[in-house]
Protein backbone atom coordinates (compact mmCIF):
# COMPACT_ATOMS: atom_id res chain seq x y z
CA UNK A 1 0.00 0.00 0.00
CA UNK A 2 1.26 3.02 -0.60
CA UNK A 3 1.37 5.60 1.97
CA UNK A 4 -1.43 7.97 3.08
CA UNK A 5 -0.72 11.29 0.95
CA UNK A 6 -2.75 13.64 3.61
CA UNK A 7 0.91 12.80 5.31
CA UNK A 8 3.07 14.68 3.11
CA UNK A 9 2.46 18.49 4.49
CA UNK A 10 1.80 21.12 1.59
CA UNK A 11 4.93 22.90 2.59
CA UNK A 12 7.13 20.01 1.24
CA UNK A 13 5.17 18.52 -1.28
CA UNK A 14 12.93 27.38 -19.83
CA UNK A 15 11.38 25.35 -22.29
CA UNK A 16 13.54 24.69 -25.23
CA UNK A 17 12.84 22.04 -28.34
CA UNK A 18 15.71 20.07 -29.85
CA UNK A 19 14.36 20.50 -33.27
CA UNK A 20 15.48 19.12 -36.61
CA UNK A 21 16.62 15.71 -34.86
CA UNK A 22 14.94 12.53 -33.64
CA UNK A 23 16.26 12.54 -29.86
CA UNK A 24 16.37 9.43 -27.84
CA UNK A 25 17.79 8.31 -24.20
CA UNK A 26 18.14 4.74 -25.20
CA UNK A 27 20.70 3.14 -27.07
CA UNK A 28 22.76 -0.33 -28.05
CA UNK A 29 26.25 -0.81 -28.58
CA UNK A 30 27.48 -2.85 -31.37
CA UNK A 31 26.99 -6.05 -29.45
CA UNK A 32 23.64 -5.19 -28.82
CA UNK A 33 24.16 -4.25 -25.19
CA UNK A 34 21.53 -1.94 -24.34
CA UNK A 35 22.57 1.67 -22.41
CA UNK A 36 20.17 4.12 -20.67
CA UNK A 37 20.98 7.70 -20.12
CA UNK A 38 19.31 7.65 -16.61
CA UNK A 39 19.71 10.70 -14.12
CA UNK A 40 23.01 8.55 -12.33
CA UNK A 41 24.87 9.00 -15.35
CA UNK A 42 27.85 11.88 -15.15
CA UNK A 43 28.51 14.03 -17.96
CA UNK A 44 32.11 13.29 -17.65
CA UNK A 45 31.49 9.47 -18.10
CA UNK A 46 29.54 10.41 -20.98
CA UNK A 47 32.27 12.17 -22.54
CA UNK A 48 34.84 9.61 -22.26
CA UNK A 49 31.53 6.95 -23.89
CA UNK A 50 32.05 9.24 -27.32
CA UNK A 51 35.71 8.66 -27.76
CA UNK A 52 35.86 4.79 -27.70
CA UNK A 53 31.93 3.67 -27.85
CA UNK A 54 29.67 3.44 -31.17
CA UNK A 55 25.79 3.03 -30.49
CA UNK A 56 23.10 2.50 -32.55
CA UNK A 57 18.94 2.89 -32.71
CA UNK A 58 17.70 -0.17 -30.87
CA UNK A 59 14.68 0.24 -33.96
CA UNK A 60 16.40 0.95 -36.57
CA UNK A 61 19.63 -0.04 -36.26
CA UNK A 62 21.40 3.17 -37.28
CA UNK A 63 24.23 5.01 -36.05
CA UNK A 64 23.24 7.39 -33.40
CA UNK A 65 25.41 10.00 -32.04
CA UNK A 66 25.69 10.99 -28.21
CA UNK A 67 25.21 14.43 -27.77
CA UNK A 68 26.84 15.59 -24.04
CA UNK A 69 26.57 20.10 -24.00
CA UNK A 70 26.87 22.28 -21.41
CA UNK A 71 22.34 23.19 -21.63
CA UNK A 72 20.96 20.83 -23.00
CA UNK A 73 20.40 17.10 -21.31
CA UNK A 74 22.21 14.57 -22.75
CA UNK A 75 20.78 12.32 -25.62
CA UNK A 76 21.16 10.16 -28.24
CA UNK A 77 20.48 11.88 -31.68
CA UNK A 78 19.60 10.44 -35.34
CA UNK A 79 21.52 11.91 -38.05
CA UNK A 80 19.26 14.75 -40.04
CA UNK A 81 18.67 12.54 -43.05
CA UNK A 82 16.99 9.36 -40.80
CA UNK A 83 14.40 7.37 -42.01
CA UNK A 84 13.57 6.57 -38.63
CA UNK A 85 10.79 9.17 -37.65
CA UNK A 86 7.61 6.82 -37.74
CA UNK A 87 8.05 5.68 -33.51
CA UNK A 88 9.71 8.84 -32.38
CA UNK A 89 8.48 12.22 -31.98
CA UNK A 90 9.72 15.09 -33.68
CA UNK A 91 12.30 16.45 -31.82
CA UNK A 92 11.50 17.01 -27.83
CA UNK A 93 11.78 19.34 -24.96
CA UNK A 94 14.37 19.42 -22.50
CA UNK A 95 11.59 18.85 -19.90
CA UNK A 96 10.49 15.89 -21.69
CA UNK A 97 13.91 14.28 -21.82
CA UNK A 98 14.47 15.05 -18.30
CA UNK A 99 11.36 14.11 -17.23
CA UNK A 100 11.87 10.77 -18.56
CA UNK A 101 15.09 10.02 -17.11
CA UNK A 102 13.36 11.47 -13.19
CA UNK A 103 10.49 9.25 -13.53
CA UNK A 104 12.92 6.40 -14.73
CA UNK A 105 14.89 6.72 -11.58
CA UNK A 106 12.17 7.13 -9.68
CA UNK A 107 10.51 3.38 -11.10
CA UNK A 108 13.69 2.19 -10.68
CA UNK A 109 14.35 2.85 -6.92
CA UNK A 110 10.98 1.89 -5.99
CA UNK A 111 11.83 -1.64 -8.20
CA UNK A 112 9.41 -1.60 -10.92
CA UNK A 113 11.43 -3.14 -13.86
CA UNK A 114 11.05 0.53 -15.72
CA UNK A 115 11.81 0.17 -19.30
CA UNK A 116 12.48 3.89 -21.19
CA UNK A 117 11.02 4.28 -24.64
CA UNK A 118 10.68 0.56 -25.31
CA UNK A 119 8.84 0.10 -28.77
CA UNK A 120 6.00 -2.50 -28.84
CA UNK A 121 5.60 -4.28 -32.16
CA UNK A 122 2.26 -5.14 -31.54
CA UNK A 123 1.21 -2.01 -31.86
CA UNK A 124 3.99 -0.06 -33.56
CA UNK A 125 3.52 2.40 -30.53
CA UNK A 126 6.61 3.45 -28.03
CA UNK A 127 5.60 4.99 -24.62
CA UNK A 128 8.03 6.57 -22.41
CA UNK A 129 8.02 4.44 -19.85
CA UNK A 130 6.75 0.92 -19.27
CA UNK A 131 6.98 -0.33 -15.83
CA UNK A 132 5.51 -3.47 -13.66
CA UNK A 133 3.75 -3.80 -11.03
CA UNK A 134 3.37 -7.47 -9.55
CA UNK A 135 1.95 -9.18 -12.83
CA UNK A 136 0.69 -6.04 -14.29
CA UNK A 137 2.59 -3.67 -17.07
CA UNK A 138 1.44 -0.05 -17.06
CA UNK A 139 2.41 2.37 -19.91
CA UNK A 140 3.48 5.64 -18.66
CA UNK A 141 2.78 8.85 -20.94
CA UNK A 142 4.35 11.75 -19.47
CA UNK A 143 3.10 14.37 -21.88
CA UNK A 144 4.85 18.07 -22.35
CA UNK A 145 2.94 19.26 -25.73
CA UNK A 146 -0.62 19.55 -27.00
CA UNK A 147 -1.76 16.07 -28.32
CA UNK A 148 -5.13 15.67 -30.08
CA UNK A 149 -8.19 13.88 -27.73
CA UNK A 150 -8.66 11.39 -30.33
CA UNK A 151 -4.93 10.24 -30.40
CA UNK A 152 -4.64 10.09 -26.94
CA UNK A 153 -8.11 8.04 -26.87
CA UNK A 154 -6.66 6.10 -29.71
CA UNK A 155 -3.06 5.29 -27.94
CA UNK A 156 -4.90 4.10 -24.33
CA UNK A 157 -7.24 1.98 -26.15
CA UNK A 158 -3.87 0.21 -28.05
CA UNK A 159 -2.18 -0.11 -24.59
CA UNK A 160 -5.14 -1.56 -23.37
CA UNK A 161 -5.69 -4.22 -25.92
CA UNK A 162 -2.27 -6.12 -24.84
CA UNK A 163 -3.38 -5.73 -21.39
CA UNK A 164 -1.54 -2.53 -20.66
CA UNK A 165 -2.60 0.09 -18.09
CA UNK A 166 -1.71 3.84 -19.56
CA UNK A 167 -1.49 6.29 -17.31
CA UNK A 168 -0.80 9.81 -18.83
CA UNK A 169 1.15 12.49 -16.90
CA UNK A 170 0.82 16.25 -17.58
CA UNK A 171 4.05 18.36 -17.14
CA UNK A 172 2.23 20.72 -14.78
CA UNK A 173 1.53 24.13 -16.28
CA UNK A 174 4.18 26.42 -15.21
CA UNK A 175 1.66 29.05 -13.60
CA UNK A 176 1.14 26.93 -11.12
CA UNK A 177 4.44 25.59 -10.52
CA UNK A 178 4.63 28.25 -7.70
CA UNK A 179 1.89 28.74 -6.50
CA UNK A 180 1.26 27.86 -3.05
CA UNK A 181 -0.64 24.43 -2.19
CA UNK A 182 -4.11 24.79 -1.19
CA UNK A 183 -7.96 25.08 -1.55
CA UNK A 184 -8.10 27.55 -5.18
CA UNK A 185 -10.18 28.47 -7.94
CA UNK A 186 -7.79 27.17 -10.80
CA UNK A 187 -8.51 27.42 -14.93
CA UNK A 188 -7.81 24.44 -16.99
CA UNK A 189 -7.90 24.53 -20.90
CA UNK A 190 -9.73 21.72 -22.70
CA UNK A 191 -6.19 20.14 -23.10
CA UNK A 192 -5.99 20.22 -19.53
CA UNK A 193 -8.71 18.65 -19.10
CA UNK A 194 -7.85 15.88 -21.20
CA UNK A 195 -5.96 14.40 -18.69
CA UNK A 196 -8.60 14.86 -15.39
CA UNK A 197 -8.57 10.69 -14.14
CA UNK A 198 -10.05 8.91 -11.61
CA UNK A 199 -7.69 6.30 -11.70
CA UNK A 200 -5.33 8.02 -8.83
CA UNK A 201 -8.69 9.03 -6.77
CA UNK A 202 -12.41 8.07 -6.93
CA UNK A 203 -12.51 11.46 -8.20
CA UNK A 204 -11.28 13.12 -10.86
CA UNK A 205 -7.46 14.99 -10.09
CA UNK A 206 -5.37 15.94 -12.78
CA UNK A 207 -1.41 14.45 -11.88
CA UNK A 208 1.48 16.82 -13.49
CA UNK A 209 4.98 16.63 -12.68
CA UNK A 210 7.90 19.51 -13.02
CA UNK A 211 10.94 18.16 -13.97
CA UNK A 212 13.23 21.09 -13.05
CA UNK A 213 11.44 21.60 -9.47
CA UNK A 214 11.51 17.26 -9.27
CA UNK A 215 8.03 17.57 -7.99
CA UNK A 216 4.42 15.86 -8.86
CA UNK A 217 1.49 18.67 -8.18
CA UNK A 218 -2.19 17.10 -7.84
CA UNK A 219 -4.91 19.04 -8.72
CA UNK A 220 -8.10 16.98 -6.58
CA UNK A 221 -11.67 17.23 -5.72
CA UNK A 222 -11.88 19.49 -8.84
CA UNK A 223 -15.52 21.13 -8.38
CA UNK A 224 -16.66 22.67 -11.77
CA UNK A 225 -17.19 26.93 -11.19
CA UNK A 226 -17.73 28.35 -14.86
CA UNK A 227 -16.13 27.88 -18.37
CA UNK A 228 -12.33 26.40 -17.14
CA UNK A 229 -12.48 27.92 -13.77
CA UNK A 230 -12.40 25.02 -11.04
CA UNK A 231 -12.52 24.75 -7.48
CA UNK A 232 -9.87 22.44 -5.91
CA UNK A 233 -7.33 21.17 -4.15
CA UNK A 234 -3.58 22.04 -5.15
CA UNK A 235 -0.96 19.93 -3.23
CA UNK A 236 2.76 19.22 -3.98
CA UNK A 237 4.58 16.10 -3.71
CA UNK A 238 8.60 15.78 -4.07
CA UNK A 239 9.55 12.86 -6.86
CA UNK A 240 11.68 11.55 -3.84
CA UNK A 241 8.35 10.80 -1.68
CA UNK A 242 6.32 9.55 -4.40
CA UNK A 243 5.35 6.01 -4.74
CA UNK A 244 3.67 3.13 -7.04
CA UNK A 245 0.86 3.17 -7.23
CA UNK A 246 0.82 7.05 -6.79
CA UNK A 247 0.22 8.40 -3.64
CA UNK A 248 -3.52 9.18 -2.59
CA UNK A 249 -5.16 12.55 -1.81
CA UNK A 250 -7.13 11.97 1.15
CA UNK A 251 -10.91 12.15 1.51
CA UNK A 252 -12.17 15.66 2.11
CA UNK A 253 -13.51 16.23 5.79
CA UNK A 254 -15.79 18.56 7.42
CA UNK A 255 -13.44 21.64 7.52
CA UNK A 256 -12.82 21.43 3.52
CA UNK A 257 -16.45 20.73 2.71
CA UNK A 258 -17.25 24.07 4.40
CA UNK A 259 -13.94 25.61 2.72
CA UNK A 260 -15.88 24.52 -0.71
CA UNK A 261 -19.41 25.47 0.05
CA UNK A 262 -18.10 28.68 1.07
CA UNK A 263 -15.78 29.37 -2.27
CA UNK A 264 -18.54 28.09 -4.08
CA UNK A 265 -20.94 30.63 -2.92
CA UNK A 266 -18.46 33.55 -3.09
CA UNK A 267 -18.34 32.85 -6.86
CA UNK A 268 -22.00 32.13 -7.09
CA UNK A 269 -22.92 35.70 -5.69
CA UNK A 270 -19.62 37.33 -8.22
CA UNK A 271 -21.46 35.60 -11.02
CA UNK A 272 -24.74 36.97 -9.97
CA UNK A 273 -23.54 40.62 -9.26
CA UNK A 274 -21.40 41.20 -12.66
CA UNK A 275 -24.54 39.33 -14.60
CA UNK A 276 -25.78 42.82 -15.00
CA UNK A 277 -23.12 44.70 -15.88
CA UNK A 278 -20.41 42.52 -17.96
CA UNK A 279 -22.61 40.51 -20.25
CA UNK A 280 -22.15 42.18 -23.90
CA UNK A 281 -25.34 40.93 -25.13
CA UNK A 282 -27.80 42.55 -23.19
CA UNK A 283 -31.32 41.39 -23.62
CA UNK A 284 -29.92 38.96 -25.60
CA UNK A 285 -27.80 37.21 -22.92
CA UNK A 286 -29.94 33.78 -22.34
CA UNK A 287 -29.12 34.10 -18.78
CA UNK A 288 -30.27 37.51 -18.16
CA UNK A 289 -33.15 37.05 -20.66
CA UNK A 290 -34.72 33.65 -18.47
CA UNK A 291 -34.12 36.23 -15.36
CA UNK A 292 -36.65 38.66 -17.39
CA UNK A 293 -38.82 36.25 -18.08
CA UNK A 294 -39.31 35.06 -14.02
CA UNK A 295 -39.42 39.05 -13.21
CA UNK A 296 -36.20 38.40 -11.38
CA UNK A 297 -33.13 40.19 -9.95
CA UNK A 298 -30.24 38.24 -10.36
CA UNK A 299 -29.22 39.32 -7.38
CA UNK A 300 -32.79 37.69 -6.38
CA UNK A 301 -31.62 34.38 -7.14
CA UNK A 302 -33.33 31.95 -5.18
CA UNK A 303 -30.44 29.64 -2.83
CA UNK A 304 -32.26 26.27 -5.01
CA UNK A 305 -30.96 27.67 -8.45
CA UNK A 306 -27.37 27.48 -8.89
CA UNK A 307 -25.80 24.19 -6.74
CA UNK A 308 -23.51 21.69 -7.26
CA UNK A 309 -25.12 18.62 -8.57
CA UNK A 310 -23.20 15.25 -9.88
CA UNK A 311 -21.89 15.76 -13.85
CA UNK A 312 -22.43 19.79 -13.73
CA UNK A 313 -19.24 20.03 -15.23
CA UNK A 314 -20.58 18.61 -18.44
CA UNK A 315 -22.08 22.45 -18.65
CA UNK A 316 -19.78 25.15 -19.52
CA UNK A 317 -22.20 27.74 -18.03
CA UNK A 318 -22.19 28.58 -14.20
CA UNK A 319 -24.58 26.53 -12.27
CA UNK A 320 -27.14 29.40 -12.20
CA UNK A 321 -27.62 29.68 -15.81
CA UNK A 322 -28.70 25.99 -16.85
CA UNK A 323 -30.52 25.57 -13.37
CA UNK A 324 -32.59 28.78 -14.10
CA UNK A 325 -33.22 27.54 -17.65
CA UNK A 326 -34.59 24.13 -16.57
CA UNK A 327 -36.75 26.00 -14.32
CA UNK A 328 -38.36 27.85 -16.23
CA UNK A 329 -38.84 24.61 -18.86
CA UNK A 330 -40.39 22.46 -15.74
CA UNK A 331 -42.96 25.30 -15.26
CA UNK A 332 -43.99 25.47 -19.10
CA UNK A 333 -44.00 21.79 -18.95
CA UNK A 334 -46.24 21.93 -15.65
CA UNK A 335 -45.26 18.36 -14.53
CA UNK A 336 -44.54 16.91 -11.59
CA UNK A 337 -40.60 16.62 -10.34
CA UNK A 338 -40.70 13.01 -10.17
CA UNK A 339 -42.61 12.35 -13.38
CA UNK A 340 -40.92 14.45 -16.08
CA UNK A 341 -39.90 12.14 -18.88
CA UNK A 342 -35.87 11.31 -19.53
CA UNK A 343 -36.49 12.51 -23.24
CA UNK A 344 -37.57 15.89 -22.31
CA UNK A 345 -34.28 16.24 -20.76
CA UNK A 346 -32.59 15.29 -23.42
CA UNK A 347 -34.32 17.92 -25.89
CA UNK A 348 -33.62 20.31 -23.40
CA UNK A 349 -29.66 19.58 -23.16
CA UNK A 350 -29.92 20.19 -26.85
CA UNK A 351 -29.32 23.59 -26.40
CA UNK A 352 -26.14 23.74 -24.76
CA UNK A 353 -22.89 21.81 -26.21
CA UNK A 354 -20.96 19.46 -24.20
CA UNK A 355 -21.98 15.35 -23.52
CA UNK A 356 -25.50 15.35 -23.58
CA UNK A 357 -25.84 11.95 -21.28
CA UNK A 358 -23.83 13.59 -18.53
CA UNK A 359 -26.11 16.60 -18.72
CA UNK A 360 -28.90 14.83 -18.56
CA UNK A 361 -27.88 13.13 -15.68
CA UNK A 362 -26.96 16.36 -14.28
CA UNK A 363 -30.83 17.75 -14.72
CA UNK A 364 -31.67 14.01 -13.58
CA UNK A 365 -30.06 14.88 -10.31
CA UNK A 366 -31.40 18.81 -9.97
CA UNK A 367 -34.87 17.26 -10.29
CA UNK A 368 -33.71 15.18 -7.01
CA UNK A 369 -32.50 17.96 -5.62
CA UNK A 370 -35.85 19.95 -5.84
CA UNK A 371 -37.72 16.95 -4.44
CA UNK A 372 -35.83 16.42 -1.65
CA UNK A 373 -36.04 20.47 -0.65
CA UNK A 374 -39.87 20.48 -1.65
CA UNK A 375 -40.52 17.30 0.55
CA UNK A 376 -38.68 19.02 3.47
CA UNK A 377 -41.29 22.21 2.78
CA UNK A 378 -40.16 25.49 3.91
CA UNK A 379 -37.60 24.00 6.93
CA UNK A 380 -35.56 22.34 3.82
CA UNK A 381 -35.15 26.17 2.02
CA UNK A 382 -34.43 28.19 5.01
CA UNK A 383 -30.49 30.38 4.78
CA UNK A 384 -29.46 26.88 7.14
CA UNK A 385 -31.48 24.09 5.61
CA UNK A 386 -29.87 25.25 2.41
CA UNK A 387 -26.73 25.10 3.75
CA UNK A 388 -27.14 21.96 5.37
CA UNK A 389 -28.81 20.67 2.17
CA UNK A 390 -25.63 22.32 0.08
CA UNK A 391 -22.65 20.01 2.24
CA UNK A 392 -25.25 17.37 1.16
CA UNK A 393 -24.37 17.93 -1.91
CA UNK A 394 -20.87 17.97 -1.52
CA UNK A 395 -20.48 14.67 0.62
CA UNK A 396 -22.52 13.27 -2.63
CA UNK A 397 -20.17 14.43 -4.66
CA UNK A 398 -17.12 13.61 -3.46
CA UNK A 399 -17.47 10.90 -0.74
CA UNK A 400 -20.29 8.40 -2.86
CA UNK A 401 -17.45 7.54 -5.13
CA UNK A 402 -14.98 7.00 -2.07
CA UNK A 403 -17.28 4.02 -0.49
CA UNK A 404 -18.22 2.81 -4.58
CA UNK A 405 -14.25 2.38 -4.27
Amino acid sequence: MCPAFSCIPASEFVHYSVKGVLTILTATLRDGTPIILDASRSREQLKLWRTDRTFHCPQCKERVILKVGTVRIPHFAHLSDSDCRSSFSEGESADHLMGKQLLYTLFSRLGKQPELEPFLPELSQRPDLLIRHGDQAAAIEFQCSRIAPDLQQSRSAGYESIGMAPIWMLRTPPKYEARPAGVDVLSFTSFHQQFFSSSISPNDTLLTFSPRPHQFHYFSHLLHMEGNRFLCVHRCLPLHLQTFPFARPKPPDETLLERYRSCYQMHRTAFLQRALFVSRKGVQDPFLRNCYEMRLHPADMPARIGVPVRNQSAFAVHDCAWQLDLTISLKRWQLPLSRVPVNRLRQFVHRYPGNSDRQTDACIAYLQFLQRISVKGSGGQTKKGMEQEFMSLLSDHFLANQIEN
